[in-house]
């Protein structure tokens, strides 16, 4: 589109120039400050040669304005063109504004824990991941997505610790006291079944089969995932586990005492990351010699380095907002450029179904299911309201408008403007 414009100004005013974007889209789509540079050979005020050059195109059929302020000349584009435009991108979109770019991107995106289905919370970052993703291989970009599998922390321990207290419960009737941080819902009674059919009953008979419950439970976790994904048409090319790269650790922990930002204070090992714009400095290592949750990102970023992509993309829930000046930190303390990272943060959501919030699911316990949004409105509509707004704007989803057959639903609308083109 801006190739077209460029060559049509080019055609008429037979000079170089430069065209932007206005910073207020009020002014119109383009904007040239060509006027300030030919006042000198002109002898002219800019105000004036703006006010002459728009002249020049008012009858030409791509532009719907073409208006001067204060010596800019603003272009705006008519509907009749954005609608051609629109039309030539549908029917070619195969080959449209394809192209070829020597410049290699990692993509991280989603990477939610694998103890539980994929929440509403997650359909965002994944929606908006899998389009940047999308647009980037179509625009020539060499572009890997890659989906972090959390599965180093007690999170897996506590996952296989609750399929065992639901086996117990549900499968021998056993009574059973359900801690707070446990994982609750119809899903872990469901995996509990699950394993009795697949292992055996006398899985739930004895603590010692938690750890293999543990790494059972996450497979499980991890099919449901790419299942939940498949759903909204999203694959990932790398999965990556946290806890095949924690032998690593050593390595990275190497590279941050070498730069001289790391410190021992209360028996704890800390880098100096308020040096890099952090709130404060933080830990690494505990007393006890574990590492912390920041140590797992420190191991990934590092492994991610390693790589030698051009640029890195990870997008974050708004939640994760203050692990973004750590974690650069650290990148910058492994001896890499941070400025490759960039973090996007996909806001909350919240949906609403009937005026009232949407209910929570029973097989969840606490949140709403990707599967459950996904079967009321289907995959089409979920993707086009995650899109529909800037990923860092809270967002309110009415489930019901996406059900109705007229034009109060965008889906609707948008499917029939498509079947006239």
């Amino acid at each position: 589109m801006k190739k077209r414009v460029i060559k049509t100004i080019f055609d008429e005013l037979q000079r170089d120039f430069v065209l932007e974007k206005p910073k207020d889209l009020s002014f119109g789509h383009y904007a040239t400050p060509i006027a300030f540079s030919l006042a000198k050979e002109l002898k002219q005020s800019p105000m004036l040669i703006a006010e002459e050059i728009c002249k020049k195109f008012e009858n030409n059929p791509i532009f719907k304005e073409v208006s001067s302020l204060k010596g800019y000349v603003n272009f705006r584009l008519s509907e009749d063109f954005l609608n051609e435009y629109a039309t030539y991108a549908i029917k070619n979109e195969n080959e449209f504004a394809k192209d070829t770019r020597d410049e290699s991107i990692l993509l991280e995106y989603v990477s939610a824990n694998p103890t539980g289905p994929l929440h509403i919370g997650h359909a965002r970052g994944a929606v908006i991941g899998d389009s940047l993703y999308r647009i980037g291989k179509h625009l020539g970009y060499d572009i890997t997505s890659e989906y972090y599998v959390n599965d180093a922390g007690n999170q897996i321990y506590l996952l296989g610790l609750s399929i065992y207290l639901a086996g117990r419960e549900n499968i021998l009737h056993v009574e059973v006291t359900w801690p707070d941080e446990f994982y609750r819902g119809e899903y872990i009674v469901d995996l509990a079944k699950e394993a009795s059919e697949e292992l055996g009953s006398d899985v739930f008979k004895n603590e010692s089969n938690i750890e293999l419950l543990s790494s059972w439970g996450k497979e499980k976790m991890i099919e449901l995932i790419k299942s939940n994904l498949a759903d909204v048409g999203i694959e990932f090319e790398n999965f990556v586990s946290e806890k095949s790269l924690y032998d690593k650790w050593e390595d990275s922990f190497i590279k941050l005492q070498k730069s001289d930002k790391t410190y021992v204070k209360d028996g704890k090992t800390w880098i100096r990351s308020s040096d890099l714009g952090d709130e404060k400095d933080r830990v690494v290592v505990r007393e006890d010699g574990r590492a912390t949750y920041l140590a797992g990102d420190i191991i990934y970023h590092d492994n991610k380095y390693q790589r030698n992509f051009d640029r890195y993309i990870n997008i974050w829930g708004a939640d994760h907002h203050g692990y973004i000046a750590r974690v650069k930190a650290a990148i910058n303390f492994l001896g890499y450029d941070e400025t490759k990272l960039e973090v996007i943060l996909a806001q909350m959501v919240s949906l609403l179904k009937g005026g009232e919030p949407y209910k929570m699911s029973k097989r969840a316990g606490n949140f709403i299911l990707m599967s459950d949004v996904v079967n009321d409105v289907g995959s089409d509509a979920l993707r086009f309201v995650f899109l529909s707004k800037k990923s860092d704007t809270h967002l309110e989803f009415d489930v019901d408008m996406f059900k109705q057959e007229d034009s109060s639903n965008p889906i609707f609308y948008i499917n029939y403007a498509h079947a006239r083109i």
